[in-house]
């Protein structure tokens, strides 16, 4: 490879290192963030719990879509603010009217992020039910 093509090339993967790192907020074709549902599209499901509220808008939040390793179990975990409820099913017993807002996150953000996680299992996500605004008390 002579040297223009190895400019070429690196400044390829800087581009697209570039992109990837912009990329961590997904949004649909409207511009909704794919990574949160908003307390205006929470109520406007007229569900009557929070997996309803998320089956309906975001289904893939409930699915795991690989396996790291068969000696661990990988599973989505639910949290209400700060505290750890258990998997999808959890969301069954929250009513929607408690919801300020759900947010997704990722297995590798999860796991860097919130407590508890790393028990001998592999976390492919985690859904986070915030009743109060960000910041608020």
């Amino acid at each position: 490879m002579g040297v223009p093509s190895r400019v070429a090339f690196l400044a390829f993967l800087l581009g697209a290192g570039m992109l990837w790192g912009c990329a961590s907020t997904k949004t649909d074709g409207a511009g909704s963030n794919l990574d949160l549902i908003t307390r205006e599209q929470i109520m406007q499901t007229g569900a009557t719990n929070l997996f309803d509220v998320v089956n309906r808008l975001r289904p893939r939040w409930l699915q795991v879509h690989t396996t790291r390793s068969f000696s661990m179990e990988t599973e989505i975990v639910v949290f209400q603010n700060d505290m750890q409820l258990g998997g999808p099913d959890a969301l069954k017993q929250l009513s929607p009217e408690i919801a300020f807002e759900i947010r997704w996150l990722d297995g590798t953000r999860a796991a860097a992020t919130l407590p508890g996680l790393m028990s001998g299992r592999h976390i492919a996500g985690a859904i986070i039910v915030s009743t109060r605004p960000h910041g608020g008390g």
